[in-house]
C-alpha cells in the first residue's frame, strides 16, 4: 500500500475529532441514562404493587442501556488506541458520515 492511500486527508482527520467529541458526549449521556434506568428498575423491584410485565420491560432496557453503554466504551478503546474511524472487519475507513450519525460505529457499511 502506498502512504497516499493510508494517509488520513484533513476532512477525515477533522470528521473523526468532531465524531470523537459526539463519542465522549454520547457515552456520558448513555452513563446517566444506564443510572436512571438503573435507579427506576431498583424502585420496580422494591414496589409489590408493581405487575412482572412492568418489572420485564425496565429489565429490558436497563439490558439495552448496558449494552449500548458497551458499544460506546468499546469505541473510547478503540479511539485510545488510534483504531476508531476503521472498521475492524476489513480494516478501511469508516466513512466519516457514518460516524457522524453513529459514533460508536465500528464497520464500514459493507461490513455491517
Amino acid at each position: 500500500m502506498s502512504a497516499r492511500s493510508t494517509a488520513a486527508s484533513p476532512r477525515s482527520t477533522a470528521a473523526t475529532v468532531t465524531a470523537a467529541a459526539a463519542l465522549r458526549h454520547e457515552l456520558a449521556q448513555a452513563t446517566a441514562v444506564l443510572d436512571r434506568l438503573i435507579g427506576d428498575y431498583d424502585e420496580l423491584l422494591a414496589d409489590p404493587d408493581a405487575i412482572q410485565e412492568d418489572r420485564d420491560a425496565a429489565a429490558q432496557l436497563l439490558e439495552d442501556g448496558r449494552r449500548h453503554l458497551a458499544e460506546l466504551q468499546a469505541a473510547q478503546a478503540r479511539l485510545a488506541e488510534g483504531t476508531y474511524g476503521r472498521c475492524v472487519v476489513c480494516g478501511r475507513t469508516i466513512d466519516p458520515e457514518r460516524l457522524a450519525a453513529l459514533p460508536d460505529a465500528g464497520t464500514c457499511v459493507g461490513c455491517s
